[in-house]
């Protein structure tokens, strides 16, 4: 048995990043105090064997590194002969260690890609299954924030739907909304009435641009007259597109928080029309009420039919038991599960 594995394969995983193109470990600053809802069961460990070198292989997001930690220092107090190996680089390098077999587990801070999933199905001719284990953050950067619709301070317009944001955006409008080109096709009256919305975007494929499409969009199309903007990383284009704003009136784009000029406001949400409108709070995400309320993932490979290897499917109890949900709050960034949540994740398990 590698005795020191656990020890040695979690140094590696912090301290890797300067071996190659991967992101840098950040700090994000506490966002809430919430607890694990004391409604969800506590972890029922079942039996694991642990036959000489056997491990269980970790790979995939950076960004998920301290709940990561936390569910295997549990996890390996309760099976201490299994060997543990942490190599947490990035949310991309999840679907290859799937694909390769190099990694048990693929902790993906967004929903995979297309691509990733497609080489995931190419490779075993079923889908990955994906589990999810925490909510996201209301606005950290790098911690999967939820997403927020920037529009001018001065804009008369207080919230949204995503049947509106489909049509401002989409040329196929799948959520059923009319022809959106203007503020007035929102209800803007006066001076604001014959203005055109003049939008901001980011290029495909990144897991900020994907996230909208499929929410808002229902995955369809662009329209032509979006203004797709560039900074050092995605993240600060968003701030291009806000401090731009301020020189093309009636601007709207899809953004983080952390994004925020004086020049511009967020608006809040609805998800269908009519709706009650939310802001991004804690609470909101928390309770999945904001439209753009994220998750965080693990996926494994699972065969239709056949059941998970006992060590992986023991890490995923664990991580969706009140113990695991603890260490997610414990970060104080990422947010639990739902009870409700937890509860269905738990089903895919079987």
């Amino acid at each position: 048995m590698k005795t020191h594995a656990f020890n040695i394969a979690v140094a590696a995983a912090l301290l890797a990043f300067a071996a190659g193109p991967v992101r840098a470990l950040k700090y994000a600053a506490p966002e809430h105090s919430l607890k694990a809802d004391p409604s969800i069961p506590k972890w029922n460990p079942g039996p694991v064997a642990s036959e000489p070198e056997e491990e269980l292989t970790i790979v995939g997001a950076d960004i998920m590194d301290e709940m990561v930690l936390g569910w295997t220092k549990i996890y390996r107090k309760q099976y201490p002969r299994l060997s543990l190996t942490m190599d947490l680089r990035a949310s991309g390098a999840g679907s290859p260690g799937l694909v390769s077999g190099q990694g048990h587990l693929a902790p993906v801070g967004r929903e995979m890609f297309p691509k990733e999933r497609q080489a995931f199905i190419d490779k075993f001719g079923y889908e990955p299954l994906e589990i999810k284990v925490a909510t996201g953050s209301v606005g950290s950067l790098g911690k999967t924030a939820s997403s927020v619709i920037l529009v001018d301070k001065d804009n008369p317009i207080d919230c949204l739907s995503l049947p509106q944001l489909d049509a401002i955006y989409s040329k196929t409008r799948k959520l059923g909304h009319k022809e959106v080109n203007t503020w007035g096709d929102l209800g803007a009256t006066g001076a604001w009435a014959t203005k055109p919305i003049h939008l901001y975007g980011l290029k495909a494929v990144n897991g900020i641009e994907q996230y909208f499409k499929a929410v808002a969009m229902d995955g369809g199309e662009y329209k032509d007259n979006i203004q797709f903007v560039k900074g050092k990383g995605f993240t600060h284009a968003f701030t291009v597109a806000a401090e731009d704003m301020a020189k093309n009136p009636g601007g709207l784009t899809y953004a983080l928080l952390a994004n925020v000029t004086p020049n511009v406001k967020v608006l809040n949400l609805s998800s269908k029309q009519g709706g009650t409108c939310y802001a991004p709070t804690v609470e909101n995400v928390y309770q999945h009420k904001y439209p753009f309320s994220r998750y965080v993932y693990i996926y494994v490979n699972k065969a239709p039919g056949k059941p998970l290897e006992p060590k992986v499917k023991e890490f995923l109890k664990l991580v969706l038991s009140q113990e695991g949900q603890q260490v997610v709050a414990d970060e104080r960034v990422f947010i639990p599960l739902l009870p409700e949540v937890a509860k269905e994740e738990l089903k895919k398990l079987d």
